[in-house]
């Protein structure tokens, strides 16, 4: 697999930039009893700064001892990353929020992301920064651990943990010392995970009040097959979609994946007829965030709101949980104890084998994406590709054969090289296309007189299946690796991989 290093240390000057915009904003105190382990929801999200637009809450225990938790042993710290369990929570937390601060019309980047643990098990700073292989500072006073998977932990209490990406000390310093008015309770992600207290196990919301731009908006629904020509109607939907004030998606787990997406508007939306289900879906492709089979979630309305429901596979969950993730939790893999293996060369075998596992299982779920769902071939590799690779780049390689981790690595790179061209592709698009006049259109030599819509659509099909080109032959390196690595380890090993 041929791997370009320039692209690999652009993507990581990249992450590295974003990671450090992470901390900008951020401002998060926890003054909680040490023997007061099982704090509330409602004490978590207060500990949220008040810019954050994006949350993800989750219950791990009830999820953890839903009737499918227990069938497919989420529990269990043994397990392949991701192969059983639809996301890698750490054990000793019973729950969790996650916060960021992100741009839905860039493909929903991040400027900044936290996380806080209640932990049912304390954890030592020692124990963490052995796990993480950093070592254990202090900063304003309290036990701060820096990693160098660029985060740093801060222990508030021994029952509360909270982490941040970079690692950047004086800014960690300014966010553990920092008082925070947190959200607003009546605000919208607040009132949001009200859903918890109705059976949910996972609440995700986004905040998308004053979000819709203008021109842009009126651009993507003149695309609309169903409001071309229907002046009255596109004012109609403009309207609507500009009052909305945000997205979410209560996910709940017994013997299925059950899940309720909701979109909130600040007027009512029957002006949307019956094309707003199709509207929705079609969004969400068009981010690449979309998951499922939407498409036959069953849609209602009630007031202000519409609804799509239906079931979820583990490999929609995974990609709905990687929208918003722990900045770390190496120290929580790395820290399980296993069954000690009979040798060494054991130790190798059975952490390789399910080091490759859970790589060929994210990459299974990318796959299914490509194969199943046309329209969100473009997007899906600048949304999930990125998060991916980083699922990839967090797996533990403790004890894997370090052929195998380099192939990891070099997949990982791939993905969010994708990610990064895919994203390149939407900026030169733009570039060009403001160069064309809405009003006045060109001359072709070939095709005559062209509008300017006919000549911003020509550009954007040429910039996206330019991308789309160099994306299938990145899939293609990896496939190959992939096949060649695990006869590789296969033979080297005599053991299936």
């Amino acid at each position: 697999m041929q791997m370009v290093s320039s692209r690999i240390s652009g993507c990581c000057r990249n992450r590295m930039r974003n990671l450090a915009i992470m901390v900008l904003g951020l401002s998060l105190v926890m003054s909680v009893s040490s023997a007061n382990a099982d704090e509330t929801f409602s004490s978590l999200v207060s500990k949220v700064p008040a810019t954050a637009n994006a949350i993800i809450a989750i219950d791990a225990d009830r999820l953890r001892n839903s009737p499918l938790g227990k069938s497919q042993n989420w529990s269990s710290k043994n397990e392949a990353a991701y192969v059983n369990t639809p996301f890698i929570l750490p054990p000793e937390a019973n729950r969790i929020v996650i916060a960021s601060q992100m741009n839905p019309n860039h493909q929903f980047e991040q400027a900044w992301e936290l996380a806080v643990m209640s932990l049912v098990e304390p954890i030592s700073s020692r124990a963490i920064a052995r796990a993480e292989g950093g070592y254990v500072d202090q900063l304003g006073g309290l036990s701060a651990i820096w990693s160098p998977s660029d985060a740093y932990f801060v222990q508030f209490t021994s029952g509360m943990l909270g982490v941040m990406a970079p690692a950047n000390r004086q800014l960690v310093s300014r966010w553990a010392a920092t008082l925070n008015t947190g959200l607003e309770k009546t605000g919208y992600l607040s009132e949001s995970l009200e859903q918890l207290e109705s059976g949910a196990q996972i609440v995700i919301a986004l905040d998308l009040s004053d979000a819709a731009v203008p021109h842009q908006l009126k651009e993507g629904l003149e695309q609309a097959e169903w409001l071309k020509g229907k002046a009255d109607e596109l004012a109609k939907w403009q309207s609507v979609i500009s009052s909305i004030q945000g997205v979410r998606l209560a996910i709940t787990v017994d013997s299925k994946i059950n899940g309720q997406l909701t979109v909130d508007f600040g007027k009512d939306p029957s002006d949307l007829g019956s094309n707003a289900k199709k509207a929705i879906v079609q969004v969400l492709q068009k981010h690449g965030v979309a998951f499922g089979e939407l498409e036959k979630w069953s849609f209602s309305q009630s007031q202000n709101s519409l609804h799509l429901s239906g079931e979820l596979s583990n490999s929609d969950l995974r990609k709905v949980m990687s929208l918003l993730e722990l900045p770390s939790s190496n120290f929580s893999h790395l820290a399980d104890k296993e069954p000690a293996a009979e040798n060494e060369e054991d130790k190798v075998v059975e952490a390789s084998q399910k080091y490759f596992k859970s790589v060929s299982t994210l990459l299974d779920d990318l796959q299914g994406e490509f194969k199943t769902n046309r329209d969100v071939r473009r997007s899906f590799a600048a949304t999930y590709m990125e998060r991916y690779g980083k699922r990839i780049d967090d797996l533990s390689i403790l004890n894997v054969d370090v052929d195998l981790v380099n192939y990891g690595l070099s997949v990982s790179e791939t993905l969010r090289g994708s990610g990064l061209t895919q994203r390149e592709a939407g900026v030169n698009t733009g570039i060009r296309r403001s160069s064309v006049y809405q009003t006045n259109g060109n001359y072709d030599y070939y095709d005559g007189y062209r509008s300017g819509a006919s000549i911003k659509t020509q550009i954007k099909r040429e910039e996206q299946g330019a991308a789309t080109i160099q994306r299938f032959g990145s899939w293609k390196e990896i496939q190959d690796a992939t096949a060649n690595i695990r006869v590789t380890m296969t033979r080297k090993y005599n053991a299936e991989f």
